[in-house]
């Protein structure tokens, strides 16, 4: 059997629905000064990932994030995955590209050390607009061998509203997807600046719906409002009465999100720009991948083919919609899809082996 195809095998064994979330794969981890874990099988390296996480208080203490990093490292890749700072108070910022660019730096070097080919950087979710200006930069555009691109977004302001509405579009068109509500605090957030509201609502309620997204986030059973109610009572119990109305709010437990949502975007004005990918994809030289859920409650599955209609007109690029994966899981396809969604994550997982390897 090739290096590729046992690799494939290998996270096909871990990654796919039958796999036990609770199983995860023996490899090395310990952090390095760039504030990052860098995994490392036992056996010979062949290869080496950026993975950079998405918008989680957690970072790669997340354990779905930490066993996804040790699954590729399983399949013999050396892994950096880095700590994004802003990312863990669930705030969108333009500095989360350092932290990228950093990780890269420091997996290149080691790369080179080794004798490994370019590494490869893949983001998950949110990652996506820091790691596509990180690849794009002067600094690495010639030194990735790959861009793997999961759950990524083209239209920030349209996932913000999908978070709050459930409503996402595709060229105009409306679409019917999952939608999870459990997100409303990390939109709040990351508006709130940008609301007409008082200095104490800006001081106390960034940290109140951050530990809203802690107890709630992860757990399926509190969709339902009745159901995450009293933990954000609990919350609310410590904040002044003023505060309270908007806290609900921004838990989606309280009308008016959407109507604030778009008067925070719209005063935000030219502020969340840094998050628009498409000054940085004609700059890149990496062959990209781009993969999503069809299932995505998170960020809806057009934006992939958003980003993919983006970049130049002959740009090495691969595209995979799998039903195998929600955005924080994987999932069991019907039987009748059962066929086309192995293939696809045959054709989905050697992507990702190959792009280690710069063997796109």
């Amino acid at each position: 059997m090739s290096l590729l195809s046992k690799s494939t095998a290998t996270l096909i064994r871990w990654l796919g629905p039958w796999a036990s979330p609770e199983h995860v794969p023996d490899v090395r981890r310990e952090r390095v000064a760039i504030d990052a874990y860098v995994y490392e099988p036992h056996g010979r390296a062949t290869g080496v990932y950026v993975v950079v996480p998405g918008l989680h208080y957690a970072g790669p203490d997340d354990p779905r994030m930490d066993r996804f990093c040790r699954v590729l490292s399983a399949a013999g890749l050396i892994v950096v995955a880095p700590f994004v700072r802003c990312y863990r108070t669930l705030e969108v910022r333009a500095d989360a590209s350092t932290d990228v660019t950093s990780a890269c730096a420091y997996a290149i070097d080691l790369a080179s050390a080794r004798g490994l080919p370019r590494p490869a950087l893949f983001s998950i979710s949110f990652a996506s607009a820091p790691a596509i200006e990180a690849a794009a930069s002067d600094a690495l555009r010639d030194k990735l061998g790959a861009l793997v691109i999961f759950g990524g977004f083209h239209d920030f302001a349209g996932v913000i509203r999908f978070a709050i509405s459930g409503r996402a579009f595709d060229a105009g068109r409306a679409l019917r997807v999952p939608h999870d509500p459990l997100n409303a605090p990390a939109v709040f957030i990351n508006v709130l600046p940008h609301l007409e509201v008082s200095d104490e609502a800006r001081d106390r309620l960034p940290e109140a719906w951050l530990e809203m997204a802690r107890s709630t986030w992860g757990r399926p059973e509190l969709r339902p409002p009745v159901k995450r109610q009293p933990i954000a009572d609990r919350i609310a119990s410590e904040l002044p009465p003023s505060l309270r109305p908007l806290f609900m709010t921004g838990c989606g437990l309280r009308t008016g999100g959407p109507a604030l949502v778009e008067a925070g975007l719209s005063r935000a004005a030219s502020h969340f720009h840094f998050t628009d990918a498409s000054p940085h994809l004609p700059r890149l030289r990496a062959p990209v991948v781009i993969a999503h859920g069809r299932d995505d409650d998170v960020i809806p599955f057009p934006e992939a083919l958003k980003l993919a209609r983006a970049l130049p007109t002959g740009h090495r690029h691969a595209v995979h919609l799998t039903g195998l994966y929600g955005h924080t899981g994987s999932l069991l396809p019907p039987p009748r899809a059962l066929l086309h969604e192995a293939q696809t994550m045959w054709s989905l997982t050697r992507s990702l082996v190959a792009a280690a390897h710069e063997a796109l």
